[in-house]
């Protein structure tokens, strides 16, 4: 089913959703644990099934409350199962294009399911606490400077913006005078940044400068001529565990991802072969392993 046409399905059952379902309403029953919330033809739909439908629904239907788009997503789903019905009592299923779709399909979810299983298993909040205390041990904060800078076009005038600094201008007011920078407005105020943040030629004549101190002399970059006045110094503070968490969760689940495969991949036998020329084309190369060459 394609995209626009499952669209298509949800648009119908869910703009309308006064109308009564095309079923009769009962009692749920329990279909194990999982109430069954209709039927279609003998046929149950869960509440398993609509919580489902519901939780992958697109912005902004995934906004609304469930109460309200009941009926609606109730709608979907026996329609889905009437088509599928359709299709079965047609034979579809035995189509072998369709067959390789459903086993492609079958292999996808069984898959998924496997990875979510391991990923479930291996990764828990004391892990990934984990995980974060080694981020912090191996990566120790880094240090920030405050700067503020007057950007000149040539060395003539940094030098004369910074002799007027040094005979007891305020930085800020030379800096919104003479600099040509975009943060003249701002009085050159360039905020906290690490070392890795500017230029080199910038970054080594900040860091080398304390607190309240101004560089000796203009230092040039790719930018042009600046003078250099650094406010103060800090070490960065680290993300916390709840601003670093999903990124930790990203990155745990990467690594469980490749070591599953790569397990696997220890006791398999893949097999490749010569990839077939289709309609007496020019073949392609062979996707097996090539023969080392001998010397």
């Amino acid at each position: 089913m394609t995209h626009l046409f499952r669209a298509a399905l949800i648009a119908t059952s869910l703009a309308v959703l006064a109308p009564a379902l095309p079923l009769q309403a009962q009692t749920a029953k329990a279909e194990g644990d999982d109430p069954v919330v209709a039927r279609v033809n003998g046929q149950p739909i869960t509440r398993s099934a609509v919580l489902g439908f519901y939780s992958q629904l697109p912005a902004p239907m995934n906004q609304i409350p469930l109460e309200q788009i009941l009926p609606g997503l109730i709608n979907e789903l026996a329609a889905r199962k009437l088509i599928g019905m359709a299709a079965e009592k047609t034979k579809l299923d035995a189509d072998p294009a369709v067959k390789a779709r459903l086993q492609s399909a079958r292999e996808q979810v069984l898959q998924n399911a496997y990875l979510e299983k391991r990923v479930n298993t291996e990764i828990t909040e004391a892990t990934m606490k984990a995980r974060y205390e080694k981020m912090l041990k191996d990566q120790p904060p880094q240090e920030e400077v405050h700067a503020r800078h007057i950007l000149s076009a040539s060395e003539a005038d940094a030098q004369a913006a910074l002799d007027e600094v040094k005979k007891g201008a305020d930085f800020s007011e030379v800096s919104r005078k003479r600099s040509t920078g975009p943060t003249a407005a701002t009085g050159g105020d360039l905020g906290f940044f690490t070392k890795d943040k500017m230029v080199p030629e910038f970054a080594e004549a900040a860091f080398k400068l304390q607190a309240g101190q101004v560089s000796d002399k203009p230092v040039k970059s790719q930018f042009g001529w600046h003078v250099i006045k650094v406010e103060a110094r800090r070490k960065a503070e680290p993300p916390s565990f709840a601003d670093a968490r999903e990124q930790i969760y990203e990155i745990m689940t990467q690594e469980v991802v490749e070591k599953t495969v790569a397990d696997l991949r220890k006791d398999a036998k893949i097999e490749t072969y010569d990839w077939p020329a289709a309609g007496g084309g020019r073949q392609l190369p062979t996707l097996a392993p090539a023969e080392p060459k001998k010397k």
